[in-house]
Parts: structure tokens; sequence; C-alpha cells
């Protein structure tokens, strides 16, 4: 990819088992974005996957300047099925960051919130628990912003959950509900 951050920041845990957040400076755009996917792989302040990838060109093509990366599970993992086996897939830090994130969300009229974690974010009721986060921030920032753009997804799964970008187009559109 050229060109592809100013700067990077990784934010993972001391055993280097779960990733709170990851950050990118893509442009110098003022516009930010939040997205909440499954869990980390293995992208890091060095390295990047091609979910990571995926995610950066779709945010270029709608010129954001800052991107942060967050999961409904913490567990950094190649294959998602190691969710539904480990003890503590979501990390004792993880709530906390997202609740953070999310309140800066409702805070700041030029950051937008993008979903997709696709069908597997049903273990543990996790999509459940951190809509209903994003609810209750939402509903904040309605208070604060006129007409503010509510979480936004590519697509919705058979079972209404946001879609997972990999397999979708460098051109996907981000829609909001």
């Amino acid at each position: 990819m050229k060109n592809l951050s100013l700067e990077r920041n990784c934010i993972i845990s001391k055993n280097k088992k779960y990733r709170w957040s990851l950050s990118y400076k893509i442009s110098n755009s003022k516009k930010e974005i939040i997205f909440i996917g499954l869990n980390p792989s293995l992208s890091d302040s060095f390295y990047l996957d091609n979910t990571t990838k995926k995610i950066i060109k779709i945010c270029r093509n709608y010129n954001y300047g800052k991107l942060k990366l967050l999961n409904l599970f913490a567990l950094i993992s190649s294959n998602p099925q190691k969710l539904f086996t480990h003890q503590k897939p979501i990390g004792y830090l993880n709530n906390k960051f997202i609740y953070n994130n999310l309140k800066h969300w409702s805070e700041n009229k030029n950051c937008h919130l993008w979903l997709g974690w696709g069908n597997k974010g049903t273990f543990l009721n996790r999509n459940k628990r951190v809509s209903k986060m994003i609810m209750k921030f939402y509903s904040i920032k309605k208070d604060h912003f006129e007409k503010p753009l509510g979480p936004l997804f590519i697509k919705k799964t058979m079972k209404h959950n946001p879609i997972h970008p990999l397999y979708c187009s460098d051109k996907s559109i981000l829609k909001s509900e």
C-alpha cells in the first residue's frame, strides 16, 4: 500500500495475547472512524493483515484521516474459532477500551463508527452487549449534534449482523440504518 500511514499505535496486553486497540493516521483529514470487528488477527504497529489492509482502503475512499480498530473480543488469533475454546476471549480491558472510544465517538461530530463483526459476534452475546453500549452513546451523540450519522456497516448478514469487511469490495459503501 502506498503511503500507508503517517503514524501507527498498537496497544496490547503485557502477555501479548490481547490487542486493545490499533490506530492509524492515514491522511491529514480531520475525519475519524472507529471500526469494531470480531477479534484482532495479527496486525500491529508493524504488520498489516488482509482485513486491516481492506479496512484502510475503504476508509481512504471516504477520506478518513484517523482510523481506530477495536473488537468484540480482544484475543489475538488469526483463527476466530479459538474464541470458542479460550477461557477469556474478551480480555480484561476490552470493555474499557470500547467504552472510552464510544464516548469519544459520541462527543465528536467528525467521528464515525463502523461495525463489522459478522455472525460469530453472537458468541457470549457480545454483539448484544456492545450494541447496547453503542445505542447508549448514539443517544448522547444525538443530544449533542443535529442528525448525526449512526453506526455504519457495509451490509448485514442473513442473521442481521454487520458483515465482516474482508470479503467485501474495496469500493464498498458504508451506510447507516
